[in-house]
């Protein structure tokens, strides 16, 4: 009889559509495979305005740290609610001498600085008292250690899920970009400004004065969506479809040729980079956050300056007019995220650290 690994995780909603949500729902497909692994799921967060939510959470989770629990993965990010709420699932962790694992996905390099003010002892007697932290930047990893972390930190990725190519080949882009007409120019992410929405649509705009065969499509939602529609209405060839899920934001990758995503949000790895990557696309992007140490400049695409409209007009128009340069850039991406990016290889990677003994988990 095979002996069950009983992991308690703490994730968002699986029926959102944020990055930790995506991330999860394709390693839990992937961990199906895995006859030794039983998960129990705790769905936190989205109580909106209800006051009492975090202490639900709270609450919640205390009655979720049972005996039978043998590891526990909690999954924050480096932002005020979420840095206060799971590092105090952390206490209660460390206060039951349940083993567990952090997982840091966002990092936000403002609140980082209030930490260094106010709560590194916070930090360290919560989120400290986990062995292995993950995190998605090395200079989130050297952060945590000027902070006096000792424990082991692994620098690791966001995933996508490779059933998402199981009607693609990056054979028919090849085909399709040769013979079509009009490079598509995609962004797609949360439609905020620090993502780079109204930098690539002003890059656009200047390229569209010199180039006929070119079309932007915005998609997703968010704060700055009517702006970004006010911005855009009189600027020919754009098209803005808000948010998209399953077949249509598959169609819309196999259709776009150059993934613009100029962002300064303070990203820890952003999936639709790596989507765009399992895609084949080719990518402009900036050194944000975990793209700093992750992106291969003149490899994967064109790392530039997130405030440099010129610079991005002009790494757009080179590619327009080198197809050949989109897809050596493509190749590569759809190569590597293959090999390095998918829920199947990021299980292999994780699958260790969840199934080791007690006593060597934790401090």
């Amino acid at each position: 009889m095979t002996t069950k690994h009983k992991v308690l995780i703490s994730v968002p909603s699986l029926s959102g559509t944020g990055g930790v949500t995506s991330f999860w729902n394709a390693l839990f497909k992937s961990f199906k495979e895995y006859k030794d692994i039983e998960f129990k799921i705790l769905e936190i967060g989205g109580h909106g305005k209800n006051i009492f939510g975090p202490i639900v959470d709270q609450w919640r989770f205390h009655n979720s740290c049972t005996k039978e629990i043998d590891i526990a993965l909690i999954n924050p990010s480096l932002l005020n609610r979420s840095f206060f709420r799971d590092g105090l699932f952390a206490k209660q962790l460390s206060s039951k001498d349940i083993p567990f694992i952090v997982f840091f996905h966002g990092w936000d390099l403002e609140f980082e600085k209030v930490v260094e003010r106010r709560y590194i002892n916070f930090f360290l007697n919560s989120f400290g008292k986990a062995k292995t932290i993950f995190t998605l930047s090395q200079d989130f990893k050297e952060k945590m250690i000027e902070w006096g972390y000792r424990g082991e930190i692994v620098v690791e990725t966001t995933t996508v899920d490779d059933s998402l190519i199981s009607n693609f080949s990056f054979e028919d882009r090849e085909k399709n970009l040769k013979r079509k007409e009009t490079i598509k120019i995609l962004f797609l992410a949360r439609i905020v400004k620090t993502k780079g929405v109204f930098r690539t649509i002003e890059a656009f705009k200047n390229l569209s004065k010199e180039i006929d065969n070119i079309e932007l499509i915005i998609a997703g939602d968010g704060e700055d969506f009517d702006e970004v529609k006010r911005v855009s209405s009189g600027i020919k060839n754009i098209h803005i479809v808000g948010n998209v899920q399953g077949q249509e934001k598959i169609d819309i990758f196999k259709e776009c040729d150059i993934y613009s995503f100029p962002t300064n949000y303070g990203e820890g790895l952003p999936i639709s980079v790596l989507e765009s990557m399992l895609f084949g696309m080719a990518i402009i992007t900036t050194n944000d956050g975990g793209l700093k140490y992750f992106f291969q400049d003149e490899k994967m695409g064109y790392q530039i300056d997130p405030t440099d409209i010129d610079e991005l007009t002009k790494r757009l128009k080179r590619l327009i007019l080198n197809r050949d340069k989109i897809l050596e850039f493509g190749k590569f991406n759809f190569n590597y995220a293959q090999e390095h990016l998918t829920n199947t290889t990021a299980v292999k990677r994780l699958y260790p650290y969840l199934t080791r003994e007690k006593s060597n988990v934790n401090k």
